[in-house]
């Protein structure tokens, strides 16, 4: 017997008014004062308003207050029960009073209340009717129709009530939706439940809205933030205002398996990258891994096997646990930590990766990982800091040693030698961070926090060798086989969002190119938008730089104008400010440039800018430049602009679109078109300007999109009316901004025109550092077939929903008329 069973039964000896008055309030979810006077007025008229009182401070119930009491769940469950086996006409009037007093109830206790009495009485419930009244909690909960307080409110009385019905009783969907979505409401976690992943999927989703998330690359890994830190990118999350949650993986990691994180509001979260890489001697990857945070430290063998009994890499994160891997980077056991995190310092291996020590408490522990080794102590090859220069590394077998100096010289000297004796082997462009010599004495390497790997030749014959890294590396060590591991941190990062959409963060390991255009501007998207449209605008994912004309020559003259452009810059979004200066006198050009760039703004734009002399433009230019980071955009290649418009390759697209009804001149010119991307973009890299890809009135409106999509694909500089973007089917065109936006590969990298075997499509493919893409355009009015020829071991992965294809050394996609497709190519 239950311990509410042994107290009814009890109560029932000495008080039995009071527990028939509790049955015929277990119906109810809450009752108040008025609903328990007309309880016992109804069902116990004889008794007096002293059983009110003894049931308002007995056992039975849970809470009471001034104006309303509730029973324990438990207990109104036995009553519930006992009255619909022993009296179940009366539970029916009881049922029918409740509803009657509870006719304008909330919505919430209605639907319980409901639930309660189907499961004494499945027939006298429409189960159709909770459905819809869950439908409608749903909606409420979502904000559909209802503010964000009530919203709230309604979360807060659903998840309330929740634990006053039984669990049996809110196993049905619906029910659970409610349950998840008040939760995800009001950042609270919903309750677990594996086998409804899905159902809770959508629930949550009902409630969460589209947010912006900053995503800043740093050398060791990235930051997230809430709002978007300045000059951050941007990604768009389903989220509430409590929390998004973003699943994080680094791209040079060893598993599939990503990190959850949470990022509330009003905060930000760094997080760090460890990244191991063994490099051949050819510079070919050979085995990459990577763990979350910063390791406290790592250690590396000759052993380049796989399986239980040795290791090639031991690292110790954060929490003090040893992770042990094989020298293909697979993860091959764990050495859990039995202390604080800090206790454990000091990782080594073994030569043959048979033993594993480390220091914990301040002494040594030794490890067998295989039964019979013997620990051969491993030779040190970690740089080593010295008073005569910057650091030094030993030759593994001989009586010299290698030093780095802090102005770059490598130098190799007997090591029983004065300096008189040491010789110069290079120089480098940065203080070592590590030295290393190969076990064949005939190469020194050295890293120094950036993303290059330097390897020196000692002797003569040999030339020096370089090869870049997708991480920045501060660590180096020699395996007997010739290759180097390289020790790091940061690398390119993956980022899902909950409903799916996936994003790719490189790095931009480069040293900026010296070259007067911006930084901030280069491959930007710049849209034009009217007064009106700048609110509508500036909420679109991917639209980072507008390009706004206002009605006064002067920033006083429109009005609103600064504080506008003030919440533009405090969202992260740039303007440019396109001025006429058509009917202007030439003494007066410089003087409105001015006032201009004292307003703050990122760059002009200039119309009728022919009938201007060259000295005049010359003279803006100069003037430009004694602001930092500011563009200029001319409406032709006059002048040395930061964007000139690359006219010549726009005029061939409209070409080609308005001739795709004539297959012959559809042909020549899909060829042209080609031809005009090789040549404008050959040395698009290290060209001094940008081109400006505008795009031209002159392109049929039923192609407009096609068009701007097109332009998306190349580099440069493309200038897309507002009025495109906020087409309502544009939501295509608004993602493709967003990937422009977060890949460097469509901002910075190069353009090679590729053959997919038909003449309809057009493909470029887009590089820069390891992130390449593929960009196919069907231009055509018909379905196309593009054939895509890679390595066997490379996949296509869905730029848009971040699906991937099975590895192929041929592809075939199939594009629909007017399909743009983008590609991640992965390679192993």
């Amino acid at each position: 017997m239950t311990y509410y069973a042994a107290l009814i039964t009890e109560l029932t000896e000495h008080r039995p008014d009071v527990v028939e008055l509790a049955g015929c309030l277990s119906l109810a979810l809450s009752v108040d004062r008025a609903f328990l006077r007309r309880a016992r007025l109804r069902f116990l008229p004889r008794t007096t308003a002293g059983v009110e009182a003894e049931l308002w401070f007995s056992p039975l119930v849970e809470t009471a207050g001034r104006q309303a009491l509730l029973l324990d769940p438990e207990a109104a469950e036995y009553l519930r029960v006992e009255l619909a086996r022993q009296k179940p006409e009366l539970l029916r009037e009881i049922r029918a009073f409740t509803a009657t007093e509870h006719v304008h109830a909330p919505l919430v206790v209605r639907l319980y209340e409901d639930l309660l009495w189907s499961g004494l009485d499945p027939a006298g419930v429409e189960e159709a009717g909770i459905d819809r009244q869950a439908e409608r909690i749903l909606r409420a909960v979502s904000g559909q129709g209802a503010s964000a307080s009530a919203a709230d409110d309604m979360g807060r009385w659903v998840l309330h009530y929740a634990h006053r019905v039984p669990d049996r009783l809110l196993r049905r969907d619906t029910l659970w939706s409610i349950q998840v979505a008040a939760c995800e409401r009001l950042g609270l976690e919903p309750p677990e439940a594996p086998l409804r992943a899905e159902i809770t999927a959508r629930a949550r989703a009902c409630v969460q809205e589209v947010l912006p998330v900053g995503v800043t690359v740093r050398s060791d890994g990235i930051v997230l933030s809430r709002p978007p830190a300045p000059g951050a990118r941007l990604l768009h999350a389903g989220g509430t205002r409590h929390k998004v949650r973003l699943d994080v993986r680094g791209a040079l990691s060893h598993t599939n398996e990503p990190i959850r994180l949470e990022l509330p509001a009003g905060q930000s979260v760094h997080l760090p990258f460890t990244v191991v890489q063994r490099l051949g001697p050819d510079g070919g990857v050979r085995m990459t891994l990577s763990h979350p945070g910063t390791a406290r430290d790592i250690a590396v063998s000759d052993h380049l096997g796989s399986g239980p009994g040795a290791a090639h890499c031991a690292v110790l994160l954060p929490d003090g646990t040893i992770v042990l891997h094989d020298g293909d980077g697979a993860e091959n056991g764990r050495i859990p930590a039995d202390g604080p995190q800090d206790a454990r310092s000091r990782v080594l291996l073994s030569a043959d990766g048979s033993e594993v020590s480390y220091l914990q408490y301040g002494e040594d522990v030794e490890r067998l990982l295989a039964p019979g080794s013997r620990y051969i102590p491993a030779l040190p090859r970690e740089l080593q800091h010295s008073d005569q220069a910057d650091g030094s590394a030993p030759f593994p077998a001989s009586a010299r040693i290698a030093q780095a100096y802090t102005d770059g010289r490598i130098t190799v000297a007997p090591r029983e030698g004065g300096s008189s004796d040491a010789r110069v082997i290079g120089q480098v462009p940065w203080r070592v961070s590590c030295l290393a010599v190969s076990d064949d004495e005939r190469w020194v390497a050295a890293v120094g926090n950036d993303s290059l790997l330097l390897e020196l030749p000692v002797g003569p014959g040999l030339r020096p060798r370089e090869t870049r890294l997708a991480f920045c590396a501060t660590w180096v060590s020699a395996c007997s086989d010739g290759s180097w591991v390289v020790v790091g941190h940061g690398g390119p990062v993956e980022l899902h969002t909950e409903d799916g959409s996936g994003y790719h963060v490189v790095p931009d390991l480069e040293r900026a190119a010296d070259t007067a255009v911006p930084a901030w501007s280069v491959g930007r998207v710049l849209v034009e938008a009217d007064e009106q449209q700048v609110r509508a605008l500036r909420r679109l994912p991917g639209v980072e730089c507008l390009l706004i004309r206002p009605r006064g020559m002067l920033a006083e003259e429109a009005e609103g104008f600064t504080d506008r452009l003030t919440a533009l810059r405090r969202g992260g979004v740039r303007v440019v400010v396109g001025i006429d200066l058509a009917g202007l006198a030439e003494e007066d050009v410089l003087g409105v440039v001015r006032r201009w760039l004292d307003e703050d703004v990122d760059g002009l734009a200039f119309a009728a800018g022919a009938e201007l002399t060259e000295v005049l433009l010359d003279d803006v230019r100069h003037l430009a430049d004694g602001y930092d980071d500011r563009l200029l955009v001319w409406d032709h290649e006059h002048g040395g602009p930061h964007v000139a418009p690359a006219a010549s390759l726009v005029s061939v697209l409209g070409f080609a679109l308005r001739s795709r009804t004539v297959p012959g001149a559809f042909d020549e010119a899909m060829a042209q078109l080609r031809s005009a991307i090789a040549s404008i973009f050959a040395n698009a890299e290290a060209a001094a300007f940008q081109w400006g890809l505008v795009l031209s009135p002159a392109v049929p409106a039923a192609q407009r999109s096609l068009a701007a999509a097109t332009l998306l694909s190349l580099p440069g500089c493309p200038v897309l009316p507002g009025d495109l973007v906020l087409q309502e089917n544009a939501h295509r065109l608004s993602r493709l901004l967003e990937l422009r936006r977060n890949h460097l590969a469509l901002r910075r990298g190069g353009c090679d025109v590729v053959d997919v075997g038909t003449p309809n499509v057009l493909a470029v493919l887009r590089r820069y550092q390891d992130d390449v893409l593929l960009c196919l355009v069907n231009v055509a009015q018909t379905p196309a077939q593009a054939v895509v020829r890679t390595a066997e071991t490379t996949r296509l992965q869905d730029a848009f929903d971040s699906s991937i294809l099975p590895a192929a050394h041929e592809t075939t996609v199939l594009m629909y008329p007017g399909a743009v497709r983008w590609f991640r190519l992965l390679t192993p």
